[in-house]
């Protein structure tokens, strides 16, 4: 009994294999057995375990000469290359026939061998000489020609049966591949036979070439129309409207999470310029086994993005902002976004995966999931990489080129941990259950959706989530979701201008907002009329400073306006909203207002916290006011009181002492 069989149930020790597809077959079982998860799981080794043990154990590559390769085939296999080729030579000796095919493969006439192959077969010699070092990579081959020659595709399949075996047609490839390599002395002379193929052109679209409407796939013959959002403009708005929002105390959090209330939700998704990605009826109100809400997104998002950057803290129960979070106020956008963003890349947490609420099993121990950081970094650069500044790309064409293209990352070195539904029949560990589809690609529209997207970083054209993205059909227990992530309606993006600067594809940021129209126009008796509607953050300004008194009309309040302006600034960015919302010159009244607010703003300052200390009598009260070994620290206050600044505190006991004076301690020093 091997050592992973040792304490597994005799029903099961047949079965039980060495890692997730691997099983152990007992000669004896003649039809297929299903894997006892409980028990493979605790013999078979992580993935991550495995890579190490194989990069501990193998170089990092190993490249064979022709003759090396050659050697390693036995005498039937070797006999089987030479009857592809016109060779006149039959020996059967194991070393003649090396020599003979390594002759003719290295130097000899390969026109007739050639001819046999197709374009196809052609194309797949051509990627492995030239892009992948001899090595065919049957993915990236699949990715970019849709399919892969019969001789990689065919796989070894034992089975017992009654029919007779399908003679398959050998193919000219095994020629020159040997366990899917290239020998080293024979790429030279394949490179001048196989033309170098193109640079994989990536599919990009104008506005004018987006569909107007997209197919759904939850009904025959349905679309739904697709929804465009240039998110510069969003982001523009909804940055200083929450960070406002926060400094009025309105947004409550959870204590150990971070994580934003409901009634938090509300109020963000209140004062978000067009609210959240989906609108309440865009959610068909699905149970939660079928997929659950679809919402809140962007107000999900704002919360923790200015947590981890630390522009916002928790105070209690709710949020407030940091020194750093008043001065993002009055910062340019793009300085205080590209922070956002390296923060977020760095220490963003939760882990964007627990949105994808259907997929179980992320908590436990045993899931081994990755490096978030890793994980981001390396979608940063596939978007980099893959994305031109301006143009729009659908998801799946980002999926093609950012595999093709290396940009690989792992989401969990156990996929056998993940599942759907059941943790045994539903885990990712079954082939195919774990593919790039389900775990990598719902990660990296979480990603793109909630975070990037909302930072104002990609443009985004999206449809709802229902039935979008079918691809998980095949899984097990996924018959009745609705879809697989709330993300699953991203259809395409578009880096744009502020993306591009933080991600260093340009060295300045060049807004491309429209300029709005005026907002206001003013009247007599500080009036103000709305000139159209506002928009939330412009609501939010005004209503700190002025009182409505009909649905279009409202009067600037100039105590509200005082209270307002206490920080500089503050008061500047109040005086920037009246001179750019207003039609025309802020009339005199106006402009005598605000320099009256700002006068009387400045008059009084906060020169820190002091003690006030009284005196037995007027005498004393005036030597210290007059000695010089106290008379620095101090000041009369009135006839038997001096006040000290806390910072001069110690200074003046120590000049007390002088005198012969001693102040007695207080629970407050």
């Amino acid at each position: 009994m091997s050592d992973c069989a040792a304490g597994v149930p005799g029903q099961w020790q047949s079965i039980v294999g060495t890692g997730p597809k691997h099983v152990c077959a007992s000669p004896a079982i003649a039809t297929p057995e299903v894997i006892h998860v409980k028990y493979a799981l605790q013999c078979a080794p992580s993935h991550r375990q495995r890579r190490l043990q194989a990069s501990a154990s193998t170089p990092a590559k190993m490249t064979m000469k022709l003759h090396e390769q050659l050697n390693l085939l036995t005498v039937d296999e070797l006999k089987q290359r030479r009857d592809l080729t016109p060779i006149g030579d039959r020996s059967t000796r194991k070393a003649e026939i090396i020599e003979a095919l390594a002759q003719y493969l290295l130097a000899g006439d390969l026109g007739s061998v050639w001819q046999r192959l197709s374009q196809l077969e052609i194309d797949a010699i051509a990627e492995a000489v030239h892009h992948w070092g001899g090595r065919f990579d049957s993915v990236r081959f699949r990715l970019r020609y849709g399919q892969v020659p019969e001789y990689f595709g065919r796989r070894r399949i034992y089975f017992y049966s009654w029919g007779t075996p399908k003679v398959e047609q050998p193919s000219v490839l095994k020629l020159f591949f040997y366990h899917g390599e290239i020998p080293e002395d024979l790429l030279p002379r394949l490179a001048g036979l196989a033309p170098r193929p193109a640079e994989l052109a990536i599919t990009t679209l104008s506005d004018e070439d987006l569909p107007a409407t997209v197919a759904s796939n939850g009904a025959a013959g349905a679309a739904e129309p697709l929804r465009l959002v240039a998110t510069e403009a969003l982001v523009r708005h909804d940055l200083p409207a929450v960070l406002r929002l926060i400094g009025q105390g309105g947004i409550a959090v959870g204590p150990k999470t971070g994580l934003p209330s409901s009634s938090a939700v509300a109020k963000l998704e209140s004062i978000l310029l067009g609210g959240d990605w989906y609108r309440p009826e865009d959610d068909l109100g699905s149970q939660r086994w079928a997929g659950g809400a679809i919402r809140p997104i962007r107000p999900f998002a704002w919360p923790l993005l200015l947590q981890v950057a630390g522009l916002a803290k928790l105070d209690g129960s709710k949020l407030a902002l940091t020194a750093r979070g008043s001065k993002a106020l009055s910062q340019p956008l793009e300085t205080v976004v590209s922070h956002l963003f390296e923060r977020w890349q760095a220490k963003g947490a939760p882990d964007e995966l627990r949105r994808v609420d259907l997929l179980k099993g992320q908590t436990s121990r045993s899931a081994q999931l990755s490096a978030l950081a890793d994980r981001r970094t390396v979608i940063a650069g596939a978007l980099k990489d893959c994305c031109p500044v301006g143009r729009w790309i659908s998801l799946d064409e980002f999926f093609r080129q950012m595999r093709f293209r290396n940009h690989d990352f792992e989401v969990t070195y156990n996929a056998w941990a993940l599942y759907f539904s059941d943790s045994n029949y539903g885990s990712l560990g079954h082939e195919g259950f774990g593919s790039f589809e389900i775990l990598q690609a719902r990660y990296i529209l979480a990603y793109l959706f909630e975070y990037l997207a909302t930072l104002g970083l990609l443009d985004v054209a999206y449809t709802s989530p229902y039935h979008a993205r079918p691809d998980y059909r095949d899984v097990w227990g996924t018959d009745d979701f609705l879809f697989l992530s709330r993300y699953d309606g991203l259809r395409y993006l578009r880096l744009n201008a502020l993306g591009a600067f933080c991600f260093g594809l340009t060295p300045d940021y060049r807004p491309t907002v429209e300029k709005k129209p005026p907002l206001l126009a003013t009247g007599a008796d500080f009036g103000l009329t709305l000139l159209r509607d506002p928009e939330p953050a412009e609501r939010l300004l005004l209503e700190r400073i002025a009182q409505p008194s009909s649905a279009d009309r409202w009067r600037l309040d100039p105590d509200a306006l005082l209270r307002a302006s206490a920080d500089a600034d503050e008061r500047g960015r109040i005086r920037d909203f009246l001179d750019t919302a207003t039609v025309g010159e802020l009339p005199a009244e106006f402009r005598q207002l605000l320099e009256s607010v700002g006068e009387r703003a400045t008059a009084l300052a906060d020169a820190g916290s002091a003690r006030l200390i009284r005196c037995k009598d007027a005498a004393i009260a005036a030597l210290l006011a007059s000695d010089p070994s106290t008379a620095p620290h101090c000041m009369r206050a009135g006839d038997r009181l001096v006040c000290v600044p806390d910072p001069k505190l110690a200074a003046f006991r120590k000049g007390l002492v002088r005198l012969g004076l001693v102040l007695p301690e207080t629970p407050s020093g």
